[in-house]
C-alpha cells in the first residue's frame, strides 16, 4: 500500500522526485571531476589538481543552489501543514 500512496503522491506532484535525481546527478559529477583527474594525472598534465580539487567543490556549489529551491517548498509545506494543524485545533 505505502508504494502504491507514493506512486499517486509522485504522479500528482505531491511528492518531488528532482531532488533525488539531483543528488545522483551531484555523485556523478563528483565522480566524473576525479576520473577527469585521474586522466589528467597519467597524461602527464600540469592541470591534474584544479579539477580534483575545484571540481567536486564547483559541483557541490552548482547543486546546492539547484536544490535550495526544493528545500524551500518542503519547509514551507511543513509550516502550512502546522498551521492548517493548529487552526483545526483552536
Amino acid at each position: 500500500m505505502h508504494v502504491v500512496r507514493l506512486l499517486i503522491e509522485i504522479l500528482i506532484f505531491k511528492r518531488m522526485i528532482a531532488p533525488v535525481i539531483l543528488q545522483i546527478l551531484f555523485w556523478a559529477g563528483v565522480f566524473g571531476c576525479l576520473y577527469g583527474a585521474y586522466v589528467l594525472y597519467k597524461l602527464d598534465n600540469w592541470a591534474w589538481p584544479f579539477p580534483l580539487f575545484l571540481g567536486p567543490l564547483l559541483v557541490r556549489v552548482l547543486f546546492e543552489q539547484a536544490i535550495l529551491a526544493y528545500r524551500a517548498y518542503d519547509r514551507l509545506s511543513e509550516i502550512s501543514k502546522m498551521l492548517a494543524k493548529q487552526s483545526e485545533d483552536q
